[in-house]
């Protein structure tokens, strides 16, 4: 997908919450959609980051050996 694209989206949020887009979007000069997209992806970034953690903690030695593992797969015709 091209990077120029872009979907156009509507959200309800209250009022504080606009006035305070509008104070930063204006400050930091960038709309309120690239400010929403910024908070996403970091918001995405932190998840995916905090999600490598838990995966990391998890101990794998109950997973099949080789040989249990090809029993499990479907057979090809």
């Amino acid at each position: 997908m091209a990077k120029n694209i872009k979907s156009r989206i509507s959200i309800t949020i209250i009022p504080m919450i606009n006035d305070m887009l509008d104070k930063v979007s204006k400050r930091a000069g960038i709309s309120k959609s690239m400010l929403i997209e910024k908070a996403l992806k970091n918001f995405l970034k932190e998840q995916l980051e905090a999600d490598a953690k838990a995966l990391s903690k998890l101990n794998f030695d109950d997973l099949p050996g080789e040989d249990e593992w090809l029993k499990l797969q479907p057979k090809l015709d």
